[in-house]
């Protein structure tokens, strides 16, 4: 297994998520003031419509800024699942990364893929007699929570910044563990 480069995933998804919910918040900001600068959105005159147009433009940016920092989160969860592939894991990387994506389903998904890999995770280093030090189980537990908190109308709002913190360092000790095997033991 190749080494993870801790320095592009913890930026790509923290940078993607964070500028992308800024990008959107000023994009909205656009919005407000375009309708402050005309009665309504009907008549727009120049001005507004510039200001419309910069507000969909850093709503779209955003948009795609928070789509690639999620595309890597599912990158990295792919390459942790695949690292401690020894016939005894719970899922396949492909499974692992991908039903997530299914509504209500992904309530309990998100449960195997990010709590279930810290436990199996520890049982495969266990089995291989790896030195590197355990995952926190509770911490992963803590995200997946923070995880299903963060789709639910109103609490999301409550649970966005300490889910994007439990983020950081989930993906901090996910990149740190798959880094400690030793290259080669996957799939034996």
């Amino acid at each position: 297994m190749k080494r993870s480069s801790k320095r592009f995933y913890l930026w790509s998804m923290l940078g993607g998520q964070a500028g992308g919910i800024i990008l959107l918040v000023m994009g909205l900001f656009f919005f407000v003031v375009a309708k402050v600068l005309s009665d309504d959105f009907q008549n727009l005159s120049s001005a507004s419509m510039w200001t419309l147009a910069i507000g969909i433009l850093l709503i779209l940016l955003g948009c795609a800024a928070v789509l690639f920092g999620a595309y890597i989160c599912y990158i990295l969860l792919y390459r942790a699942w695949e690292a401690i592939q020894d016939g005894h894991a719970r899922t396949t990387p492909g499974k692992a990364a991908g039903l997530i994506f299914i509504p209500f389903f992904n309530f309990y998904w998100v449960f195997v893929t990010m709590y279930g890999f810290a436990q199996d995770y520890n049982r495969y280093i266990e089995r291989h007699a790896v030195n590197a030090r355990k995952l926190k189980e509770g911490l992963f537990l803590a995200f997946c929570i923070l995880f299903i908190c963060g789709m639910l109308p109103f609490i999301s709002y409550l649970a966005g910044l300490p889910l994007l913190a439990l983020l950081a360092v989930t993906a901090n000790e996910t990149i740190d563990a798959v880094n400690a095997l030793p290259v080669g033991t996957a799939n034996q």
